[in-house]
């Protein structure tokens, strides 16, 4: 079992919201989409794209392929600002020489906006149903000479892919191209073109938030299969054994992903209950709360040299193969 390293990176079309915490009548969004988010919009598209009904099996299936590290906002060349815990500046964002604080990350990519619920009986409004959403804005926009200038904002992140057969589709990998084939073959779908290449994430989307592109899919080779490899820019080496991948970061490098069972790591930063949604059987889709307990933060720092198990939802867990 083999696996196969990719970047890719995506245009984001409209607003992005990822559900974090309330502030007030805020409801602040997380600046990355977690790789869970991932999992589900590509199990919802495959489902239909296969024609099945059954988005438990494939959405497992999917678990068994592949591993999604989680996607962070980045200008088309640079690299992602990824979060990062400092001594002197606190939270920043970025990795390497270029580097925002937190009040600047904030004021570049995030922005908000105001609703309001509306009874739809009398289509009144009640005392108190007010509220502003936060998102990571599409466009980056500045102010030369008296003229607007709108840059485009894109996420860019990795995923890991083996080729394996499970219950649902046979995933083959030549060169760029992953294919996912079905009905013994019958049925071929081009992951790039077909699967990926227009995503929705996050909430809102009944509102067209979360509307993602994809503009860059590539394998990463590593140049000699010897040495540790890296992971496309982000901090770490990573390796595989027998089922899984492994990331293997230095002292004072941070995690790219949560990190479950903080009290086995030694690291310095944010502490996060982690809760989800999921499909329940009886009541439907995202109604049985699910908890994973709790993780260190992305950005936390490791104290001490550590490996950790890439799980299939890019939650992180310490331990070596």
């Amino acid at each position: 079992m083999s696996w196969h390293l990719f970047n890719w990176q995506f245009q984001l079309c409209s607003p992005l919201h990822v559900g974090y915490h309330k502030t007030m009548h805020l409801f602040r969004t997380r600046p990355y989409v977690p790789g869970r988010q991932i999992w589900a919009a590509l199990t919802a598209k495959l489902t239909l794209l296969l024609g099945l009904s059954d988005y438990q099996k494939v959405g497992s299936a999917l678990e068994e392929v592949f591993r999604f590290g989680y996607l962070y906002p980045s200008l088309e060349e640079g690299y992602p600002y990824i979060p990062c815990f400092t001594k002197d500046k606190g939270l920043t964002f970025g990795w390497g020489e270029r580097c925002l604080t937190r009040r600047e990350f904030e004021k570049k990519f995030l922005s908000s906006t105001a609703s309001v619920a509306i009874d739809p009986q009398s289509f009144t409004v009640e005392e108190g149903m007010l509220y502003q959403v936060e998102f990571v804005s599409p466009y980056l926009t500045t102010v030369r000479a008296g003229i607007e200038d709108y840059t485009p904002v894109y996420l860019k992140g990795v995923f890991w892919v083996c080729e394996a057969e499970t219950s649902t589709f046979q995933v083959t990998v030549e060169d760029r191209r992953i294919t996912m084939k079905a009905d013994q073959g019958l049925k071929e779908i081009e992951f790039a073109e077909e699967l990926a290449a227009r995503l929705q994430v996050g909430g809102e989307r009944r509102n067209g938030f979360g509307l993602l592109k994809l503009k860059l899919l590539q394998l990463v080779k590593n140049v000699d299969e010897r040495v540790a490899r890296d992971v496309s820019g982000l901090p770490g080496d990573w390796h595989e054994d027998k089922a899984s991948v492994y990331i293997t970061l230095e002292e004072d490098e941070p995690v790219w992903g949560h990190v479950l069972e903080p009290a086995k790591v030694e690291a310095k930063g944010l502490i996060e209950p982690l809760v989800s949604r999921s499909w329940d059987s009886v009541k439907g889709a995202g109604q049985k709360i699910t908890s994973e307990g709790l993780a260190w933060a992305p950005g936390s720092l490791i104290e001490k040299k550590c490996t950790f198990e890439m799980l299939p939802h890019g939650l992180w867990k310490a331990g070596d193969p």
